[in-house]
C-alpha cells in the first residue's frame, strides 16, 4: 500500500535512525514538538525541504538546546510510478543527482544560525525511492502525476556543519582566490551558485572585492579548508 501521510517515510526512517536506541521521537520542547530528543537532551530535528521554515522553532529551541538538522541528499532516486488501483505501472531511475551545494540553497533563510556554537547541520547522502500515483491529481509538468512519498533504501556519508570553517570547506578547491558566481558554478555548483555565493557573503565567509565585466567578484575570507 502507498503511504499518504504528511510525514514522508523517508522523514520516519531517518527520524527513527537518528534518534536511536536511547532518544524519544515526537518530544514537546519549548511548546514545539521536536522530532527526537536523544538521552543528553540535544535534539534532532529531520527536514527533506525548505529548512528556512523552521527558522523561528530554531531560533527557540537553540536558546537552550543543541540541535542537528538533519538534511537528506538524495545522490540516486529510483522512481516507481503507480496507477489509482496500486499497480506498477513504471520503474526507471532519475537522471538528477544531488549535490551538496543543494545545501546552499536551503541555508538562505537560516544562515545566520550557521556557526551558532549549539547548532550542527547533517547533510546525508541518500538513494531514495519516490513512489509516485498517476491519477490525474499531481502537477501538469509531470502530466498530473503525483508525488505519493519517498522511502529510504540507502544511506552514504554525511557532511556535517558545524563552524564557518566547515561551510567554507565545500568550496572546491580549483575555485581562484578571486571567483564569480560563473567560477562556482563551473566547478561543481551549477545552478545553485549563485545561492552558494549569497550565503557565503551573508554569513562573512567571503567578501565582495568588485567586478569583472558584469559580475561581481569575491574573496574568501575563511580558507575553504576543514579544520582537524
Amino acid at each position: 500500500m502507498i503511504n499518504t501521510w504528511n510525514e514522508s517515510l523517508l522523514h520516519e526512517e531517518l527520524k527513527e535512525y537518528f534518534c536511536g536506541d536511547s532518544g524519544v521521537t515526537e518530544v514537546p520542547v519549548e511548546g514545539s514538538i521536536c522530532d527526537a530528543v536523544l538521552d543528553d537532551g540535544s535534539i534532532v530535528e529531520i527536514q527533506t525541504k525548505n529548512l528556512g521554515k523552521l527558522r523561528a522553532k530554531l531560533e527557540k529551541l537553540l536558546q537552550s538546546r543543541r540541535v542537528t538538522l538533519v538534511y537528506p541528499i538524495a545522490r540516486n532516486t529510483l522512481i516507481e510510478t503507480y496507477e489509482p488501483s496500486g499497480i506498477l505501472k513504471t520503474r526507471r531511475k532519475s537522471p538528477k543527482h544531488g549535490t551538496i551545494f543543494q545545501l546552499f540553497e536551503e541555508l538562505t533563510g537560516i544562515w545566520h544560525l550557521v556557526g551558532h556554537p549549539g547548532f550542527t547541520v547533517t547533510a546525508i547522502f541518500t538513494d531514495t525511492l519516490e513512489l509516485r500515483i498517476a491519477d490525474g491529481t499531481g502537477s501538469w509538468r509531470r502530466k498530473g502525476i503525483r508525488i505519493s512519498d519517498r522511502k529510504l533504501v540507502k544511506m552514504h556519508e554525511t557532511v556535517e556543519i558545524r563552524t564557518l570553517e566547515d561551510l567554507a570547506a565545500i568550496v572546491p578547491d580549483e575555485v581562484p582566490e578571486v571567483f564569480t558566481v560563473s567560477d562556482l558554478s563551473r566547478f561543481g555548483a551549477g545552478s545553485h551558485a549563485g545561492k552558494m555565493a549569497w550565503v557565503l557573503g551573508k554569513t562573512g565567509i567571503a567578501e565582495r572585492t568588485g567586478k569583472s565585466g558584469r559580475s561581481y567578484t569575491y574573496r574568501l575570507k575563511i580558507p575553504n579548508k576543514r579544520l582537524t
